[in-house]
């Protein structure tokens, strides 16, 4: 089986495509020639769209191309009797081509014989043998000595748990298809009608693919946290696009790190950023789409306090200028307090004017005393514009991450070394904004997410100068910059 006809599968959208047990009104039902006393059916399972919904990454399909075997490829059959025990052992099933009616002729493959002649090799005395069959491909010779069922599902769970994470070479040996209906190991499907069988192979592993821009370079692929090598299946439209196979039953946590013009991308879902993390299953295909959020941004930095601290300021990823090199060190976005996202504009009139437009809630400017809005996206611009756990870290945070780190400032940028990790977090000090030009741009300010416990139109920030400090009389309307964080 060719892999690009195998593998062919023509996703319009983004996430999510199930591979379905039984043909549909477009596929093909090819009746395989066996000889004048049965008939063997072989299928294999195509796709369907389904669509659950995301945040941040889109999770949505529609329907691909059947895939089916062609001329030379060979699968394995046993054939089990009543007992669970098997009566015939990993017949190998040849594909020898077409007969003079289209029909696709199938035999038993004999080394040395002639494989195409079925009438020399008919597989019509098998198909009358069993109470169940189990049909798998690719063939595997090491299967000859399985004597029952329960070997044939080591076989398969084996299989997955053996399942290689560099597949750059080939998906083909990698992609167990299996139609049984030997019980517990039940794939596809499989129906008998005196000697006549038909076969319905499924997909037993998940499916991960996903597109990059075409001269994109690697720069770091997760699966679960364990870094993945995928098979590359072509470039169109481009893109480059590819697909990895992986154990199903996990948590699908996926990173993907690629530069491109000298700025590292990355995008993902998972637990840890809580964009719809899903139980993975057989025969489904996890598309990781082009449209999914972009953040150029390294992985966050673990300073040995309770939250991981981002390693660059939101927004700092719109920066026409940002590298891979120079991320950290970039003012990005300003905000006002409480306002979930950079509005441009900053001072008294500016954030009087968005709260008269508020209509969440309570307005910005009417939190009450010592109110924290971490992790609420009305409010907080991390949560709203980065999704998942991010947020505008707490005033105790902050004080958490100066008492574990050492601290210095030069060149406009304040740098913290963890001395309990050693990692390293920069950040550029760039003033504040009470209008539309910033002041005390040689001092750092950043927001935190608390309000001021003593004055009602105040709330708390850094302050970088001498020494780290919280300064408690920022005024809500200023608009500073933000570095994000989330809870470990």
């Amino acid at each position: 089986m060719t892999h690009s006809i195998k593998r062919a599968i023509q996703i319009l959208s983004s996430l999510l495509l199930l591979f379905v047990v039984s043909c549909t009104d477009d596929e093909a039902v090819h009746t395989e020639s066996v000889g004048t006393e049965g008939s063997l059916q072989v299928n294999i399972s195509t796709l369907q769209e389904t669509n659950p919904g995301a945040s941040r990454v889109a999770y949505s399909g529609a329907q691909g191309e059947h895939t089916e075997f062609e001329t030379g490829d060979f699968f394995g059959l046993f054939v089990l009797g009543d007992d669970g025990t098997v009566k015939s052992s990993n017949v190998k099933v040849y594909c020898s081509g077409l007969d003079n009616k289209g029909a696709t002729v199938w035999s038993i493959y004999k080394e040395g014989g002639m494989q195409g002649n079925s009438s020399n090799y008919p597989l019509s005395e098998l198909l009358s043998q069993g109470a169940a069959y189990f049909a798998y491909f690719p063939y595997d010779d090491s299967l000859n000595g399985v004597t029952d069922a329960e070997g044939l599902q080591l076989y398969v769970t084996d299989f997955m748990e053996t399942l290689v994470s560099d597949q750059s070479r080939s998906l083909t040996d990698y992609d167990l298809l299996v139609a049984s209906n030997v019980a517990g190991c039940e794939y596809g499907s499989v129906s008998v009608e005196g000697r006549s069988v038909s076969l319905t192979f499924a997909h037993t592993l998940a499916m991960l693919r996903f597109h990059l821009p075409q001269g994109a370079e690697k720069y770091d692929y997760l699966l679960g946290g364990e870094d993945f090598t995928p098979y590359f299946m072509g470039s169109a439209d481009g893109h480059d696009e590819y697909r990895f196979l992986f154990k199903p039953g996990c948590i699908l946590d996926i990173c993907v790190k690629y530069l491109l013009n000298g700025k590292l991308y990355r995008f993902e879902t998972g637990r840890w950023k809580e964009l719809r993390p899903i139980h993975t299953a057989s025969g489904y295909c996890y598309t990781l789409d082009e449209s999914a959020i972009k953040v150029p941004y390294n992985t966050a930095v673990d300073m040995g306090t309770s939250v991981m601290w981002a390693s660059f300021n939101l927004g700092a990823e719109e920066d026409p200028t940002a590298t891979v090199e120079n991320l950290g060190m970039l003012k990005g976005s300003c905000v006002m307090w409480g306002a979930n996202n950079d509005t441009g504009n900053y001072g008294n009139s500016a954030y009087t004017a968005y709260n008269n437009s508020f209509t969440d809630g309570v307005k910005p400017n009417k939190l009450p005393l010592g109110y924290c809005f971490t992790g609420d996206p009305v409010y907080d611009a991390a949560t709203n514009l980065w999704g998942g756990l991010w947020r505008i870290p707490t005033v105790a945070e902050w004080q958490e991450l100066f008492q574990v780190c050492s601290y210095s400032m030069a060149n406009g940028l304040v740098t913290f070394t963890s001395k309990k990790t050693g990692n390293v977090i920069t950040l550029k000090a760039a003033g504040y904004y009470d209008s539309n030009t910033p002041t005390s741009t040689s001092t750092g300010y950043y927001w935190s997410s608390c309000a001021s416990t003593t004055n009602s139109v105040k709330a708390s920030s850094t302050m970088f100068g001498g020494s780290p400090s919280i300064h408690t009389n920022a005024s809500r309307y200023t608009g500073l910059p933000v570095r994000p964080v989330f809870s470990k």
